[in-house]
């Protein structure tokens, strides 16, 4: 096991018990207690968990930040994400083949697209697909896979031939952590190589995100913050944060 998925088994065991141990740990890698608590150390760093004598709890941040179901984070902080989607949809160009990832931003975006006729949209996103079908005259490409049902998109192996073989203008998605120097970062592991799949879709990566994902870092790291051309966010968000991510070049656009 590499030592990212042992990260990753941690975390994930953080969240369904509350706490480990790392005797337990130990025994359950089948590596030492010093990489156990070394790993652990490499966690805290990161503000996923909180070491204890022996072990290590879930830390308060990410227990209050495990990401609900898509269907309940529609209409959180949907003012900001209207606000990317409006501006996010005047960046498409006509003639624009686009890839929109799953999500509540992305679903605005669609949301501002749906009356466009001159562009082809690619997704893995059910409500997006759902929300653009209404239009019979746009070009709309589904990507098969397994079906996440919190987040209701498709992923895994029958998902990524697809991608792999897709080339498209922009790529729009949105991302649970972004961090200057953790990069971009998914909550889920079993959505972690579909999304580093679609960040390889185009030369052009927009990444969305509403004020509280910027400084944030989920469980998974999916990309280096340079993986994206551009940071659409808004006001609210951390200017701290902002000036690291504008520091490696990458353009940041605050709405």
């Amino acid at each position: 096991m590499f030592r990212e998925e042992r990260l990753q088994d941690i975390v994930e065991e953080l969240k369904e018990n509350g706490r480990v141990k790392v005797l337990k740990l130990r025994d359950k890698f089948n590596v030492s207690a010093m990489t156990i608590r070394r790993d652990l150390i490499t966690l805290e760093n990161r503000g996923l968990i909180e070491r204890t004598h022996g072990g290590a709890l879930l830390s308060d941040d990410i227990r209050n930040w495990i990401e609900p179901p898509i269907i309940e984070r529609m209409n959180v902080m949907a003012e900001e994400k209207k606000r990317i989607a409006v501006w996010v949809a005047e960046y498409i160009d006509a003639g624009d083949t686009i890839f929109l990832g799953s999500g509540t931003t992305t679903l605005y975006v669609a949301r501002e697209l749906i009356i466009r006729d001159d562009i082809t949209v690619v997704t893995n996103s059910v409500p997006i697909l759902h929300e653009l079908s209404s239009n019979s005259n746009m070009n709309i490409i589904t990507v098969g896979g397994f079906l996440r049902r919190s987040e209701l998109s498709l992923i895994g192996a029958f998902a990524e031939p697809v991608l792999k073989n897709i080339r498209v203008n922009k790529v729009i998605a949105g991302m649970r952590g972004i961090h200057p120097l953790y990069g971009f970062s998914c909550e889920h592991p079993e959505e972690l190589m579909t999304d580093r799949m679609i960040l390889g879709l185009s030369d052009t990566i927009v990444i969305v995100a509403d004020h509280t994902k910027i400084g944030q870092v989920a469980t998974n790291r999916v990309a280096p913050i340079d993986q994206a051309t551009l940071i659409v966010t808004t006001t609210e968000a951390n200017q701290l944060h902002i000036k690291k991510i504008q520091e490696q070049g990458i353009e940041v656009r605050v709405v």
